[in-house]
């Protein structure tokens, strides 16, 4: 009869250490669901929020226009240096040397938030 009880309370227990580690680890795997959540809930708040579109416009050169004149009027703040704008300007112009002529036109990049 004393092992039968011995044995019921050594189950018990059994039981008992089984039933707190399920628990322990239901509660870890919220936790981490929920970490999850927050995460990349925030991360795609802030991909949103810093979604930068690039754009182009034409313009016309005037007489006493150059291209480091251009590039601080329609440069914007995300770009480093006007000599980086600069660059740009010339590349997608096919432009070589920083010579332009009035009357002609430009594609001017910029960008923008949405």
């Amino acid at each position: 009869m004393k092992n039968g009880k011995y044995h019921t309370i050594k189950d018990f227990i059994l039981n008992w250490k089984i039933l707190i580690i399920l628990l322990f680890l239901l509660i870890l795997l919220i936790s981490f669901m929920w970490a999850g959540k927050l995460l990349f809930s925030s991360n795609h708040a802030a991909a949103e929020e810093k979604r930068l579109c690039k754009s182009y416009t034409s313009i016309e050169i005037r007489p006493g226009d150059s291209l480091w004149s251009i590039a601080a009027e329609y440069m914007t703040d995300d770009y480093d240096s006007v000599q980086e704008y600069v660059r740009e300007i010339k590349r997608w112009n096919g432009l070589e040397t920083d010579e332009i002529h009035a009357g002609r036109f430009l594609i001017i990049p910029y960008h923008f938030y949405p």
